[in-house]
């Protein structure tokens, strides 16, 4: 091979390099831009589950004050009382 072909022959290769690398580039910014998109949104989804994680624990909280009221006062709501013990009877509810 003489001089000039292998001239042309580096040219050749270090343009088509330089294309491989201008693409491989573009293809990590978008891949960075679609990263942060991402984990963007999965704050997001973590915020709402944390709110939601609240709401449960107040209702929970809410609920066993609610049953404990029924229970000390010694009446359910669906007619049935609660002896001292925690064993429920049937009454009568006209």
């Amino acid at each position: 091979m003489d001089g000039g072909w292998a001239l042309v022959l580096a040219a050749v290769v270090t343009a088509v390099g330089g294309i491989i690398v201008t693409v491989l580039q573009q293809f990590k910014k978008e891949n960075h831009t679609d990263h942060q998109i991402v984990v963007g949104l999965l704050q997001v989804l973590r915020k709402s589950q944390m709110r939601v994680e609240d709401k449960v624990d107040r209702v929970d909280e809410r609920l066993t004050s609610h049953l404990d009221s029924h229970a000390s006062e010694g009446i359910l709501d669906n007619g049935r009382t609660v002896h001292q013990n925690g064993v429920e009877a049937t009454s009568k509810v006209s």
